[in-house]
């Protein structure tokens, strides 16, 4: 319990810590205009990040003594696996044909949004959720990063916000869904930058992920969809949008 206590707070002092500028980075990433500049500012964040969340949360379950929380349903949140599964009980995940439906359905709903636009002739038009424009890479050098930048998140921000600190809040809430609600509003709030609009689309998406991971059972397939998704949002639109703005130019 103490020890839970001490690495929360730490993990709480160093995010605060960590993400102090966000807002004035970002402003100032916002003027950029040469790709070097950018480029310098993704390399930046990606090892930020990568320390923030991925060691962090590593290095901490590995002093809790539960690296095997990594691949398996830690016990504390097996009550909200089992409301959301109640014919489960001698299971400790969900059933492999429904996850390969879920991750069927998923795959399927991201590609017939990507595809159908072209069908109709249509540029694809990306929708946003909160003040992301800047971050959409110019060329394929900046697609390199923010493709390394949405890997880092989708693997370090699960560890971190859906697994190590509703792993420590559970001591503290009492309960774990009380831990998985806080440390959604947490993930959430460290959007600041992104403006309200951010703050409420990512605290919604935290929630969606979190439910995913108890409902499988499984943190790693939070962490395919929480990538795939920032990959679609930050690799593959920009790219198709570059491509079909270059098809346009040549033949106009």
């Amino acid at each position: 319990m103490i020890r839970s206590g001490i690495l929360l707070a730490f993990c709480l002092g160093s995010l605060a810590w960590f993400v102090r500028n966000d807002r004035a980075e970002y402003r100032a990433f916002k003027l950029l205009t040469e790709t070097a500049e950018r480029q310098r500012c993704y390399r930046a964040w990606l090892v930020k990040a990568f320390l923030l969340f991925t060691c962090t949360a590593v290095a901490a379950l590995a002093i809790l003594g539960r690296l095997r929380a990594l691949r398996a349903l830690p016990p504390e949140f097996r009550p909200l696996f089992l409301d959301l599964n109640p014919h489960a009980e001698g299971a400790s995940t969900f059933n492999g044909g429904v996850v390969g439906v879920f991750v069927g359905a998923l795959a399927g709903g991201l590609m017939a949004g990507l595809l159908l636009p072209r069908l109709l002739r249509r540029r694809p038009k990306p929708v946003q959720v909160g003040d992301i424009a800047a971050l959409l890479p110019r060329n394929g050098a900046e697609t390199m990063w923010t493709a390394l930048l949405s890997l880092n998140a989708g693997i370090g921000e699960e560890f971190y916000f859906r697994l190590l600190l509703p792993l420590l809040l559970v001591p503290v809430c009492g309960n774990a869904l009380a831990a998985f609600v806080i440390a959604g509003l947490i993930f959430g709030a460290v959007h600041f930058y992104q403006g309200i609009a951010g703050i409420v689309g990512t605290t919604i998406l935290g929630g969606l992920l979190a439910a995913m991971y108890l409902w499988t059972g499984s943190l790693w397939i939070a962490i395919g969809a929480h990538a795939l998704l920032d990959l679609v949002g930050l690799v593959i639109r920009p790219t198709l949008q570059r491509w079909t703005a270059a098809r346009g130019a040549v033949r106009g």
